[in-house]
C-alpha cells in the first residue's frame, strides 16, 4: 500500500459560507514518479477550515491520529503530512500561533519523512503588525517555518498590487495562483502551481483565488488610469473552473 496523505488545519476564521468559491484554495494531486494514476487516486480539495477547534480538542484529536511519544531509533513513517494554515490574519499567536506550529511542524518531522507546510491565503493583513509593515513581518515568520507553498487570498491585496509583488519576492516559497491573470498580457501574475516531491510522490498544489477579490479587496487596485480593469480572475461563467482543469491537466502531464 502506498503512502498516505493527511492534512492538518489550522484557521482563525470563525465563520465559513460552503457555497462561496474563496472555499476552493488549494488542490493537492497525488501521483506517481511514471505519471500514472493510480486506481482511487484522491482529488482532495482543501476548503478554509473555518470553524476554530479549541486547543484541547485539537490535541485529542491529534494524538489521536499520530503517537506523541517515539523512541528516537524508531523508524519514520512514510505517510505524507500536508499541515496547511488559512485565514491566519495576523493572529501570530491566537490558538496554537505560529511558535506552536513550529512546535507541531518539528514533531511531525521528527517521525514522519514527509512532511509539508502549505498556506490558503489571508494571512498577511487582519492586524496592526501587518499593517505597520504592508504583511512584511508575516512573511517572514513564513519564512523562518519554512513554508513550501502559498497561495493568495482576496486580502493579500490590499497593500496594493506592488507591494503584494514585493512580498511575494520575498516569501522563499513564493505565491502560486492560477486564474490571476493580467488582461494586458494574458499571462498570470504568479506560477499558477507548484510540484513537490514527497518520497516516491509527487504533490501538485494549484493555487485559486476568488474572482470575489475585486469587491472584498479594493476596485481601483486592479484598473488602470481610466477605470478600467486590467486583471481578471476568471469571473465569468464556467471560467474559473475551466481554469482550474487545464492545471491539474498540466500538472498531471
Amino acid at each position: 500500500m502506498g503512502a498516505a496523505i493527511t492534512c492538518i488545519g489550522i484557521s482563525n476564521s470563525e465563520t465559513h459560507n460552503i457555497n462561496a468559491v474563496r472555499t476552493i484554495t488549494f488542490l493537492f494531486i497525488e501521483f506517481t514518479y511514471n505519471k500514472t494514476i493510480p486506481k482511487g487516486v484522491v482529488l482532495l480539495y482543501v476548503i478554509e477550515l473555518k470553524k476554530i477547534l479549541s486547543l484541547t480538542a485539537a490535541a485529542a484529536l491529534l494524538i489521536s491520529i499520530f503517537p506523541m511519544t517515539v523512541s528516537a531509533a524508531a523508524k519514520k513513517e512514510d505517510d505524507i503530512v500536508i499541515l496547511y494554515t488559512n485565514d491566519v490574519h495576523c493572529g501570530i499567536d491566537k490558538t496554537i500561533g505560529y511558535d506552536g506550529l513550529a512546535l507541531y511542524k518539528r514533531e511531525m518531522e521528527a517521525t514522519h519523512e514527509n512532511v509539508l507546510l502549505v498556506d490558503a491565503g489571508d494571512a498577511i493583513q487582519g492586524g496592526t503588525i501587518g499593517m505597520v509593515t504592508d504583511g512584511a513581518a508575516i512573511t517572514e515568520l513564513m519564512n523562518v517555518l519554512e513554508y513550501d507553498a502559498a497561495t493568495v487570498g482576496n486580502h493579500e491585496f490590499d497593500y496594493t498590487i506592488p507591494t503584494l509583488m514585493t512580498r511575494s519576492e520575498e516569501l522563499n516559497c513564493g505565491y502560486i495562483c492560477c486564474n490571476f491573470k493580467s488582461l494586458v498580457t494574458g499571462e498570470t501574475i504568479f506560477d499558477p502551481y507548484k510540484i513537490i516531491d514527497a518520497g516516491d510522490k509527487k504533490i501538485a498544489f494549484v493555487g485559486v483565488a476568488t474572482p470575489e477579490t475585486f469587491h472584498s479587496s479594493t476596485p481601483s487596485f486592479f484598473q488602470n488610469e481610466n477605470g478600467e480593469y486590467i486583471y481578471t480572475f476568471g469571473e465569468h461563467e464556467n471560467e474559473l473552473y475551466d481554469i482550474v482543469q487545464e492545471n491539474v491537466d498540466q500538472a498531471r502531464q
